[in-house]
């Protein structure tokens, strides 16, 4: 590829290659580099310092990708200031490039002429995954190259060239759809939407091995799954196919062409409806809607875990070229697939871990003790919301509600050593609420633990409620006869914040029938809304269901409090005086 126009070096096709790189490995900078004499360009660049953004060039002083071209293949590099060749390169210090991942993009002859390039302005450990996806972008960036040369030099390599666009582009298009999708369905959904609109298909259709549920089975599928359970299982996607249905969960077996290919680890097409039938009469093809198929295994380094099937409406010849495509396009799917499955099984540890966390209410005479926690939608089930309830050595009980700032696993972790360190404050110490914040506070340096958190701790013995606020949301206090009152008192610091301040403490009656309500604030704030707004709808929802036993109590608030997809986390705590 010869750049000799500099007001022609930026191109928008290779930019979107770039922006594809940038967003689906979580890179700051993302490259289509072409290696020059003195020179290398950018045709797409995404990233970039502004002035290195509008020349899109540098002199070969800045150069990694030189080194691609020059030896003709890849260059990971975790830190290139550690790199005996590179440490001493200008890109790292007038472009910030510590690591560097780039992939060789060949022309029509196949000679290497620059790099798509992955660059990130930290140490970095690349992943297999992350490293396979680049390659398969930097063959179809190549592709392109080469179908831009051949237009150039012969009118006969027009047809396939064109192939090479349209193949290029249906996987960008599967990439991009894919980078969005969470779960197996999300992923079932964007392949069919892809294979409809570019491949002109009537459906496609993912079946995972039943052992596929379980993630330490990769490897071992196929080859000794569990007796009763060789089953091939359909992935629901958001589009109706009610002959699916009938093939949700069918035998691993030759019965079907999928047991046939998840174990002979090979693909099979069918022009026509009579080949099907005559391999595999159980199927019964004339009752379908697709005539021609094709059936791929489903699988990432040798793995295969399931099967993809393509279905067309009418009969169709599979040329090699459509084999590529299709093998190529089952390729990024069993790659989402495989982070679906390995972001399920991170969710459900988050879950495990979220459970372990949270506090078993003690049974407490004369008390009614309920809670809830409910988990932010967008992401894996666990953060740093949590309830307590400890009876206190002298017998009174304190409760806790917190909410340590942060929404991932770490302010999970953090969540757990605050609990644990303020229960033994709770044991230790005098009693006090106040008292045992302050020690709190006080003990985090030295324990290591560097956390920010709001909090409420509460003590009550009888009918007498103490409690003391760390810039957390009031206690609500619901009489018998449907009164509220939000227990306040002074400003008070968040913990971690201020480790020497004086807390300040309220005090209250509570009279046989009140309820007092620990909340964290995902319970009342919602984007757009001033928080006037949840606190007063809170209230008016726990007045009217002030009769209702603790449990039921948190059932109904979090009925009339949630709706839709939460994005904060939700702990509930509920204590009625009987």
């Amino acid at each position: 590829m010869d750049v000799q126009d500099d007001e022609l070096i930026a191109d928008a096709s290779f930019d979107r290659y770039a922006r594809l790189v940038r967003h689906s490995l979580g890179v700051p900078v993302a490259l289509v580099s072409i290696v020059e004499e003195d020179r290398q360009v950018f045709p797409g660049a995404e990233g970039l310092p502004p002035s290195y953004q509008r020349a899109r060039q540098t002199p070969l002083s800045h150069s990694f990708c030189q080194y691609v071209v020059a030896d003709e293949q890849p260059l990971v590099l975790t830190d290139a200031r550690l790199d005996p060749r590179l440490r001493d390169n200008c890109a790292i210090d007038d472009l910030d490039v510590i690591a560097y991942a780039g992939w060789p993009i060949r022309d029509q002859h196949q000679r290497v002429i620059g790099s798509l390039a992955a660059i990130d302005s930290e140490p970095r450990a690349w992943s297999a995954h992350e490293l396979a996806m680049l390659e398969d972008l930097a063959a179809s960036c190549s592709a392109e190259i080469a179908q831009r040369e051949l237009r150039r030099t012969a009118d006969e390599g027009i047809d396939y060239a064109t192939h090479l666009v349209w193949r290029a582009n249906v996987l960008l298009e599967l990439s991009q759809a894919l980078t969005a999708t969470r779960t197996v369905t999300d992923v079932a959904t964007a392949l069919e939407d892809v294979a409809r609109e570019h491949l002109g298909c009537h459906h496609a259709v993912l079946w995972l091995h039943s052992v596929a549920a379980t993630l330490d089975a990769f490897g071992h599928i196929g080859e000794r799954a569990a007796r009763g359970r060789d089953r091939m299982l359909l992935v629901a996607s958001r589009h109706e196919w009610a002959r699916a249905r009938q093939f949700s969960d069918v035998p691993a077996d030759s019965s079907t062409p999928l047991g046939d290919v998840f174990y002979g680890r090979r693909a099979m097409f069918f022009e026509g409806p009579d080949a099907q039938n005559a391999a595999y009469p159980a199927v019964g093809t004339s009752r379908e809607t697709g005539v021609a198929r094709a059936f791929e295994p489903l699988g990432v380094e040798g793995q295969v875990f399931g099967v993809l099937a393509l279905l067309w409406p009418t009969e169709r010849t599979f040329t090699d070229d459509d084999r590529i495509t299709i093998s190529a396009l089952t390729s990024y799917t069993a790659s989402a697939v495989q982070r679906a499955l390995l972001l399920q099984d991170r969710i459900e540890t988050a879950r495990i871990l979220q459970s372990a966390l949270l506090t078993t209410l003690p049974d407490v005479a004369g008390l009614d003790l309920a809670a809830r926690y409910r988990p932010a939608a967008a992401r894996e089930q666990v953060g740093g919301d949590w309830y307590d309830a400890v009876v206190m050595p002298d017998g009174a009980t304190a409760l806790v509600i917190g909410d340590v700032v942060g929404h991932d696993m770490k302010a999970a972790a953090d969540m757990g050593q605050l609990r644990t360190a303020l229960r033994a404050h709770l044991h230790s110490g005098d009693g006090s609420p106040s008292a045992t914040v302050e020690q709190l506070d006080r003990s985090l340096e030295p324990l290591g633990i560097d956390a920010l958190a709001t909090l409420v701790v509460a003590r009550i013995e009888g009918g007498q409620v103490r409690w003391t606020n760390a810039g957390h949301p009031p206690p609500l206090l619901i009489d018998p006869a449907g009164g509220v009152r939000w227990l306040e008192t002074d400003i008070s610091p968040l913990v971690g914040l201020a480790p020497d301040v004086t807390r300040p403490e309220g005090e209250a009656e509570m009279a046989s029938g009140s309820t007092l309500l620990f909340f964290t604030d995902g319970l009342v704030e919602r984007r757009g809304e001033d928080i006037d707004d949840g606190l007063d709808r809170l209230a008016r929802s726990a007045s009217a269901r002030r009769s209702l036993p603790a449990a039921g109590l948190v059932d109904g608030i979090l009925d009339d409090m949630l709706v839709g997809q939460l994005k904060d986390d939700v702990a509930l705590l509920a204590v009625r005086l009987v």
